[in-house]
């Protein structure tokens, strides 16, 4: 008998998605980045992008092109991700997070978590925005 595997994390944002978890989700994701399809891992942030991230940066191609510049590129691929903080606080949120490159270096970003009171993606908590260490939200 095969030991059981963790459910894959989730694609798509929804309200029983704690803050943490909607981050682990974004983070697997972009580890994973090409697998099971080219550029799943842009794919999934763009699904939990909240509005006014994507109405800065525009549609996933664009978003996609935003992740892949050189401050946010070790995000994708990354082969380890550490949330050393997570601040919670009603509706928003901001954690902490080191990932390690492919290449063993260490890169600390900042990520702004939003949950919105209204629209279709109510209750979900979203990713308002991410910084690498040293950049303004």
């Amino acid at each position: 008998m095969r030991p059981s595997e963790p459910p894959p994390p989730s694609s798509a944002p929804t309200p029983d998605l704690t803050a943490e978890a909607t981050l682990s989700a974004v983070l697997a994701a972009l580890a994973a980045h090409d697998r099971p399809s080219p550029d799943h891992g842009v794919a999934v942030a763009y699904a939990f992008a909240s509005d006014r991230m994507r109405a800065a940066l525009g549609d996933e191609r664009a978003f996609g092109r935003a992740l892949h510049n050189a401050l946010n590129a070790p995000l994708l691929g990354h082969v380890a991700a550490q949330v050393t903080s997570l601040d919670e606080r009603g509706d928003a949120a901001r954690a902490a997070v080191e990932v390690t490159t492919t290449g063993g270096d260490s890169v600390r970003y900042t990520v702004a978590l939003v949950r919105p009171d209204r629209g279709p993606r109510r209750g979900c908590w979203l990713i308002g925005g991410i910084a690498r260490e040293g950049v303004d939200l």
